[in-house]
C-alpha cells in the first residue's frame, strides 16, 4: 500500500483539491497511456482518462481509506476502456501510431547497434506494440497491467475483478498468442531477407 497515495486521498476526501491534484498529477500519464493501449487511439484515450478522474473525483466518498488506491483507480481505467470497446464494436486500426516511444513500455535494449540493427529493432517494437493491440481486451490489458505498468497478479485481480487465477491463465494466453504471432513475423522475415 503506498503511503502517499492514502494521505493524498485522506486529504482529498477532505475536499482538498490540491491533494486531488496531485493524485492527478501523480497517475494522468500511467492512465493515459494504458488506455491507450487499450484503446488505440489518442483523442478516445484522452477522452477516456479524463472520464476515469472524473469517476473517481465523484466517489473519492465511496473509497475506503486504508485499500490500495491504483488498483481502484485502474479498475475505474480498465472499466471505461472495455466499455468503450463494446460500445465501438470495431477492430483497431492499423493505421493507429503504435510505435510512440513515450507511451510504449516495451523497449528493447539498444547496445550502440548500427543503423540497420536500430532499424530492425524500431520495426520489431512497432510490430509487438501492433500485437499487443490485436490482442482481445480481456488479453491485452493483463499484459499492458502486467508488463506496461508493473502491477502484481493480486492488483491485476482486484483491478479486473477476476480471481488470481484467471489473470495468470489471461496472461499465459496472451504471451502464447504474442509468441506465436511474433515467431510467424520472424519467419517472415527470415524468408524475406534470404
Amino acid at each position: 500500500m503506498d503511503l502517499v497515495d492514502q494521505k493524498l486521498v485522506h486529504r482529498a476526501k477532505r475536499g482538498e483539491e490540491s491533494a486531488f491534484a496531485e493524485l492527478v498529477d501523480k497517475y494522468k500519464d500511467r492512465i493515459f497511456a494504458y488506455l491507450y493501449r487499450m484503446v488505440g487511439n489518442r483523442e478516445d484515450a484522452l477522452d477516456l482518462a479524463q472520464e476515469t478522474f472524473l469517476r473517481v473525483y465523484s466517489n473519492l466518498h465511496n473509497f475506503k481509506l486504508g485499500k490500495p488506491f491504483r488498483p481502484w483507480l485502474y479498475r475505474i481505467a480498465s472499466n471505461l476502456a472495455i466499455d468503450h470497446l463494446r460500445k465501438r464494436r470495431q477492430v483497431l486500426s492499423l493505421d493507429a501510431p503504435v510505435s510512440d516511444d513515450k507511451l510504449l513500455r516495451f523497449e528493447l535494449p539498444d547496445k550502440s547497434l548500427g543503423p540497420a540493427e536500430q532499424h530492425e529493432q524500431a520495426e520489431l517494437r512497432a510490430y509487438l506494440a501492433q500485437a499487443i493491440a490485436d490482442l482481445p481486451p480481456n488479453y491485452r490489458s493483463v499484459i499492458l497491467l502486467r508488463h506496461g505498468h508493473d502491477l502484481s497478479y493480486q492488483e491485476i485481480s482486484k483491478i479486473l475483478q477476476v480471481p488470481v487465477s484467471t489473470v495468470k491463465t489471461r496472461l499465459f494466453r496472451a504471451r502464447e498468442a504474442l509468441r506465436l504471432k511474433l515467431n510467424k513475423e520472424r519467419d517472415l522475415w527470415g524468408a524475406g531477407g534470404e
